[in-house]
């Protein structure tokens, strides 16, 4: 081995920190949050209708369109759902950024984050360009939507109106019944609990089903819930906590609960839900530990 002086050890010492700090912001602020993960999902269900055996529903959750979040990368994360070709395919709110309503808890880090990540484009452009990428969904049996509290924060009944025009039902407090293999299937979709409220009774008024397909942004109204069958919820809005320290968790999830329904599968007797972390991000704009997620969900017969 050749002689090494300290003079170049130490150069080569702090080019080396020098990469390795570079690589340490690099990848949770450029390449962590470009790449989505797709998850298969195999749920069993109790007291699934045979005819929905093998149902598979592609679910995509807080896409953000702002100026962290573009529409070439959203166009992306629809044509990678569409390439498993689902059965459904659903979107559970949170389709544009509305950087003015973050955490009360913490003003001072707040107008920071605001500083530096102003949106340089109105919400309603934004919302339109994300209608557009969500016109390019494809699914057998449909696409649906709810809404989350960005989008309210926005205006919500405009934000439904946009994403209608494009083929894509937004239920707000209520259902609606797709026939799948001759079997009725009937779509709950929820109001945020932030903003819209969640009503489950209206929400369920017209349900005669012991199954049923739920759409609800915010995973904390599980916490409390009762309503009687054997019911499949998707949410989103945590973003998983955007970085996820190894042994630790994430340090802050939008939640009364805390890391509780920061991620995951959870089930409170016959319903289960499934938090999904989202495809966007909001500021800070980081992912570490915790990247982008498409969820692809196969529901299996008990």
């Amino acid at each position: 081995m050749p002689n090494v002086t300290r003079r170049t050890f130490l150069k080569r010492l702090l080019w080396s920190s020098a990469i390795v700090g570079a690589g340490g912001v690099a990848y949770p602020t450029l390449i962590e949050p470009r790449f989505p993960h797709v998850r298969r999902i195999p749920l069993v269900i109790q007291g699934l209708p045979t005819a929905f055996d093998g149902l598979t529903i592609a679910h995509l959750t807080d896409l953000h369109r702002s100026r962290l979040v573009s529409s070439e990368y959203l166009s992306e994360c629809i044509a990678t759902a569409n390439a498993l070709a689902p059965d459904l395919m659903v979107f559970t709110g949170d389709y544009l950024t509305v950087g003015n309503h973050l955490s009360h808890h913490h003003p001072h880090i707040t107008r920071l984050i605001e500083f530096l990540f102003k949106e340089t484009s109105p919400p309603a452009e934004m919302v339109h360009e994300c209608a557009q990428c969500m016109s390019q969904s494809r699914a057998k049996y449909g696409v649906f939507a709810s809404l989350g509290n960005h989008d309210n924060w926005y205006d919500g009944d405009a934000a439904a109106k946009v994403i209608e025009s494009v083929g894509i039902p937004v239920l707000r407090n209520d259902s609606l019944t797709v026939r799948i293999n001759g079997e009725p299937l009937t779509i709950v979709g929820l109001g945020d609990l932030w903003t819209d409220g969640v009503d489950v009774a209206r929400a369920f008024r017209n349900v005669d089903s012991p199954f049923s397909l739920v759409l609800m942004h915010n995973p904390d109204s599980f916490e409390d819930w009762s309503q009687p069958g054997s019911h499949l919820i998707l949410a989103g809005h945590t973003h998983g906590g955007q970085v996820d320290i190894p042994f630790y968790g994430p340090p802050y999830v939008p939640s009364q609960y805390g890391q509780k329904y920061a991620h995951g599968l959870f089930v409170r007797g016959d319903t289960q839900m499934y938090v999904n972390r989202g495809v966007g991000l909001i500021a800070p704009p980081v992912r570490f530990n915790c990247p982008p997620e498409i969820a692809l969900l196969r529901l299996q017969k008990a």
